[in-house]
């Protein structure tokens, strides 16, 4: 059946990937960006052209009151994935925590008034907001951490922004939610990588993590990745659509971290023989840190191989001239 979805986001990363899929899938999408010219959007204008799916496209600015309000009204599922993601801001408050928060809360406001033809919301929070980054806690059951487990340590002082800014958003989204009755799903993904549809994307910490790698400069310490930004868009489209989901919560990542030297076997294997990438031989706690069975089992999700992924990525950032790795 095709139905009517909000992507808010939608130029985004993971939004991107989310209108692609809703759009193979026959269904008509309204997405948001704040800027919806050709050279932001025009991927998406490509993807509406050649598949069977119906887009249309909309400015919109998560602090202002009521920007969502049309958008909404109609719709069989909003999908909310715009957030700011950055580490290191000038202001904190301002340009990490205030939008994410108050945006969410916008946006979810909008979906109150949208009365009984909306199905379901479904919120990109993050493990983030499941686990704090330095200052972690353990978790509160067992070795792993799980759905249950909120992060209860970071702060905007210890500098971790970002982490308080997804926390506190998704406690927004459910305060909105079971204040007004509407059907919530959150999707928590880790680190997401996987292809990129755009060379005008905003540049991710994802993009600019594998540039550096295919341009000669690798990284050091863990890695905590989401499985693929293909898997983290199914997930919200099987969140959106099983009644299982109704008022759940869902991690998304692998469940160990990738090692610096994985990473360099992985691309060195695939690009080795053409491009000089970096060699690593940095290992690191392998050891199972994050439970990501529940999505698995309640809603199917299939996650996809980290050697497909990094491959597929590296390969759609050369062919789009993202990253230009040497040449051996």
């Amino acid at each position: 059946m095709a139905y009517t979805a909000v992507v808010t986001g939608g130029a985004g990363f993971v939004g991107s990937e989310l209108v692609k899929q809703l759009l193979e899938r026959g269904w008509t999408v309204r997405a948001t960006a704040r800027d919806v010219s050709d050279g932001r959007v025009g991927h998406l204008h490509r993807l509406a052209a050649a598949l069977p799916g119906k887009l249309t496209l909309h400015e919109a600015d998560l602090l202002r009151t009521g920007d969502f309000d049309s958008l909404v009204a109609g719709a069989d599922f909003v999908f909310h994935t715009a957030s700011p993601f950055a580490i290191e801001v000038a202001d904190p408050e301002a340009q990490l925590v205030r939008p994410a928060v108050e945006g969410t809360r916008n946006v979810l406001s909008a979906c109150a008034k949208a009365g009984e033809r909306l199905k379901r919301v479904v919120l990109t929070s993050s493990v983030a907001a499941v686990r704090g980054g330095k200052s972690a806690a353990p978790p509160k059951k067992g070795l792993l951490y799980t759905e249950e487990d909120w992060n209860e340590t970071s702060t905007v002082a210890n500098g971790e922004a970002y982490w308080v800014s997804k926390t506190e958003a998704e406690r927004a989204a459910w305060d909105v939610a079971r204040s007004h009755g509407f059907s919530l799903a959150v999707v928590a993904p880790n680190f997401v990588m996987g292809p990129v549809l755009s060379s005008a994307l905003p540049d991710p910490l994802s993009v600019g993590f594998m540039k550096a790698w295919l341009e000669g400069k690798a990284s050091s310490g863990e890695i905590a990745f989401a499985p693929d930004v293909r898997d983290v868009a199914k997930a919200h489209i099987l969140a959106a659509t099983s009644p299982k989901a109704h008022m759940q919560r869902y991690i998304v990542s692998n469940a160990s971290a990738t090692s610096p030297a994985a990473i360099s076997r992985i691309l060195q294997a695939r690009f080795g023989s053409v491009y000089s990438i970096p060699a690593s031989s940095e290992e690191c706690d392998m050891k199972p840190s994050v439970d990501n069975s529940k999505i698995q089992r309640d809603l199917g999700l299939t996650l996809t191989p980290i050697e497909q992924t990094l491959e597929d990525m590296a390969v759609s950032m050369i062919a789009l001239g993202i990253a230009n790795p040497r040449a051996k």
